[in-house]
């Protein structure tokens, strides 16, 4: 016996769906796209997929520039971003220095600062370019659309 699953079936025009009551009905022309209207709405109140926007049922593929920007966005995260750390463990040592007896601990606390610094200016850059990046660009219009639509003889 052949288990495989053949072609899918058609239904054929002379049955009819019984319903509980036992009548024959022919369902509605548009029992389909009512059906996956009503699976839609239920998946997104049940949050299972973000609510479409639009007509387009495939979501557009993200740019090498949005990539970038997502990437330069984690390193600059102020939270939880590896600058951020690195930052945090700069600062850190520099006010144990500080604490230190001598002018040797607060020269390199000094210094340390300073590198704190730096890298808080890095990570604003980073956030400034990601922004850029993320940001969709205006194409620059065709040469064909740029010509004018009167012609001279």
């Amino acid at each position: 016996m052949d288990l495989r699953p053949g072609p899918a079936r058609a239904p054929r025009p002379d049955r009819q769906p019984i319903h509980l009551d036992g009548a024959w009905h022919t369902p509605p022309a548009d029992i389909l796209r009512r059906l996956s209207d009503q699976a839609r709405s239920i998946e997104q109140d049940l949050n299972l997929i973000p609510p479409r926007t639009g007509h387009s049922a495939i979501p557009a593929a993200p740019t090498a520039s949005a990539q970038l920007a997502r990437v330069l966005t984690q390193l600059a995260d102020e939270q939880a971003g590896p600058l951020a750390t690195v930052r945090g463990l700069i600062e850190h040592t520099a006010h144990r220095l500080d604490r230190q007896p001598g002018s040797v601990g607060a020269e390199a606390a000094h210094g340390l600062k300073l590198i704190a610094r730096r890298l808080h200016g890095i990570q604003q850059d980073l956030e400034t370019t990601a922004g850029r990046l993320a940001q969709p660009r205006t194409a620059a219009m065709a040469p064909s659309a740029r010509r004018s639509a009167h012609r001279s003889l």
